[in-house]
């Protein structure tokens, strides 16, 4: 079974805030991951974490300027708006040859339809005051729970260096629907009136009107939209799921032709120069992952762990998604795209297509049914546009339960930061105990502990068993038993 092992920095690192550009406003605790398994991630996401490279972060909502809740679309009940179907038909029309793309490029800035900003505002790489040991995450490790059983010395302290902070896909479709006049009577459209009329008849035939209703008001799924083309197109796009570790050849012969497009998105989107898209510094921040490559004889026959989602037009990449497949969930990490394709509104046609994904491995897969969008930033106006992909659901913040978006919102309305969870008298039920924190695995020099016996053969003081309780509350009781520590 694979192990996590990961190194907790205790310190609220602070950083400017990428939404109201607010200077020291946007905080948040942070771990390294050597490794982790894909069933611990999915425990962290749902308690507010995410990781950018092998970086995970959990931003402190009740004090940054920008709170960040975590955003999942229930991907089973997805319906598409009439914007979204409009971007599926464009992008249709254009593999038949009916639409054409603009020659001048527009920049993200200025597009009535979408935009493309990472979550830390553009900024890839947030400095943090600690660096990662170096471990064999490979070694033969002895549980060691009673104090008799080993000697541990006392371990050496990590030193400073930088760190990578996160960004997921972030793009905002601006063409928001406006709702009904509420002090006007709804008005029916007039497909609704012609199938009432036509239901009227048939009901005073005696017809089975259940049968008959199954029939008629059948809606076209987002699947019937990306399928409505003919067998041979003028353009033809292919999209192809490759698992991004060393040992990947697919990975392998593509990683420059990738890093080239994503060159070109940031310095065309973001506006970043060369030196901030470098080929390592790409690698560390959408490459390397800390999940374990993962297969069960329930999951997808792709597995589980990190990918990259390639969209090949007439066999060259023109978009890749860089996706976490969990047991839960698809969990998108990150969206770029050539920018010469931006009128055919990549972004929202990527998640559409990743919603679809979503669906797909659910007919093989019944557990996993979430489309998890990273963060979703109310204060913020312009990141607001997750909403739209319906029904979604926030994370509370205090007791870790979903919560449909539209019941959240006119508690958004009042206050930045709120509780989501109407139930007052409803806790957090995965919270750690004092003593809890005894059995919490740690590896020290090579020596996997009970953080009991730990503490005492490296004499340990009651300051570092509060940061492990800070630590344990943090990421749950669960994943406290789960995650080996490395102190």
């Amino acid at each position: 079974m694979p192990r996590s092992i990961i190194e907790y920095f205790a310190e609220n690192e602070k950083s400017k805030c990428g939404y109201c550009k607010k200077p020291a406003s946007n905080y948040s605790h942070g771990l390294w991951a050597h490794s982790m398994s894909v069933s611990d991630y999915q425990d962290l996401i749902d308690r507010g974490w995410r990781r950018s490279g092998k970086y995970c972060y959990k931003p402190t909502l009740d004090i940054i300027c920008c709170p960040m809740y975590t955003i999942r679309c229930r991907a089973l009940e997805f319906k598409a708006s009439k914007s979204q179907k409009k971007v599926l038909k464009r992008f249709n029309k254009y593999l038949t040859g009916e639409y054409e793309l603009v020659s001048a490029e527009r920049k993200a800035s200025s597009s009535s339809e979408e935009m493309n900003i990472d979550e830390s505002g553009g900024e890839l790489f947030v400095k943090s005051t600690q660096e990662p040991l170096k471990i064999d995450i490979e070694a033969d490790l002895k549980y060691i729970d009673s104090p008799d059983d080993s000697n541990c010395e006392d371990t050496v302290q990590p030193s400073n260096s930088n760190h990578i902070s996160g960004s997921d896909k972030i793009k905002v479709n601006s063409n928001a629907e406006q709702g009904p006049d509420p002090s006007k009577p709804s008005c029916k459209k007039a497909k609704q009136m012609r199938i009432e009329r036509k239901l009227e008849k048939l009901r005073a035939q005696g017809k089975d009107m259940n049968i008959l209703m199954n029939t008629i008001s059948k809606e076209k799924q987002i699947e019937d939209f990306i399928r409505d083309l003919p067998e041979e197109t003028k353009n033809k796009l292919e999209i192809k799921l490759v698992r991004t570790t060393s040992s990947s050849a697919e990975w392998t012969a593509t990683a420059n032709e990738t890093h080239a497009v994503y060159v070109k998105y940031q310095m065309a989107i973001h506006g970043d120069t060369v030196e901030k898209c470098t080929e390592p510094k790409f690698r560390e921040f959408l490459v390397q992952s800390p999940l374990v490559e993962e297969y069960s004889e329930v999951g997808p026959p792709c597995g589980y762990g990190s990918f990259h989602q390639q969209y090949r037009l007439n066999g060259k990449i023109i978009a890749v998604g860089v996706l976490d497949i969990l047991p839960k969930c698809v969990s998108s990490v990150y969206f770029f795209y050539d920018p010469q394709y931006t009128n055919l509104t990549m972004g929202t046609y990527g998640t559409l297509r990743e919603i679809e994904f979503t669906r797909h491995l659910h007919l093989i897969c019944p557990e996993l049914k979430y489309y998890y969008m990273g963060f979703y930033i109310h204060s913020c106006k312009k990141m607001r546009y997750k909403g739209a992909f319906t029904p979604s659901d926030l994370l509370c913040p205090e007791t870790y339960n979903w919560f449909p978006i539209k019941d959240c919102i006119p508690k958004l309305e009042q206050s930045p930061y709120s509780r989501l969870d109407p139930d007052l008298r409803r806790v957090d039920g995965n919270v750690p105990s004092d003593s809890d924190i005894n059995f919490i695995p740690v590896l020290c020099k090579s020596q996997l502990l009970s953080y009991k016996v730990y503490r005492k053969k490296a004499g340990k003081r009651n300051d570092d068993a509060q940061e492990i309780l800070q630590y344990a509350n943090l990421v749950g009781a669960k994943c406290a038993k789960s995650l080996i520590l490395v102190r």
